[in-house]
């Protein structure tokens, strides 16, 4: 009789692959911090600028996909109402990114440019634009959007400053 072994499951490949797609398009300086226990942060990124860490920071949610999900021009991915819920009202800024396997690449949206869900509803569709691919995102417009809310929310608690 053949001795039996534990079989790594599909899913666990797909997104040990988006993740690393996903790093070796992001700046080498930034520092990635993944998240263990997730209740919608796969990973945190540290942004830095010219070296020099200024507490800049944002979520990424990263889904994966074997084979795209597209409705015109843009991508699909559902996700929960509860989780889009916690990831709108947490305090830095959100990235929420969709690798598909087949065509080796992966969509890009800002949780702000996301209409909110119906709350009735346990999940619903994200739609994507194509058109944001990860290959060729401008990181610096992150960065620079990063700041500007950081500097924001900052201001906000420390109006002298």
């Amino acid at each position: 009789m053949a001795k039996k072994y534990p079989i790594r499951h599909e899913n666990h490949t797909l997104e040990e692959k988006s993740i690393i797609f996903f790093r070796s398009y992001l700046p080498n300086e930034w520092s990635v911090n993944t998240i263990d226990r997730d209740y919608g942060q796969d990973l945190n990124i540290e942004i830095a600028e010219n070296g020099v860490y200024k507490g800049l920071e944002f979520i990424v949610q990263l889904k994966s996909s074997n084979n795209p999900d597209i409705n015109g021009d843009d991508e699909r991915q559902s996700l929960r109402v509860s989780t889009y819920n916690y990831l709108w009202d947490n305090l830095r800024v959100v990235l929420l990114v969709k690798f598909v396997e087949a065509e080796n690449e992966a969509y890009w949206i800002l949780l702000k440019d996301v209409p909110e869900p119906n709350q009735d509803n346990e999940t619903f569709t994200i739609r994507i634009p194509r058109q944001n691919r990860l290959s060729i995102l401008n990181w610096n417009e992150i960065a620079d959007y990063v700041r500007a809310i950081t500097h924001k929310k900052l201001k906000a608690v420390r109006p002298n400053e």
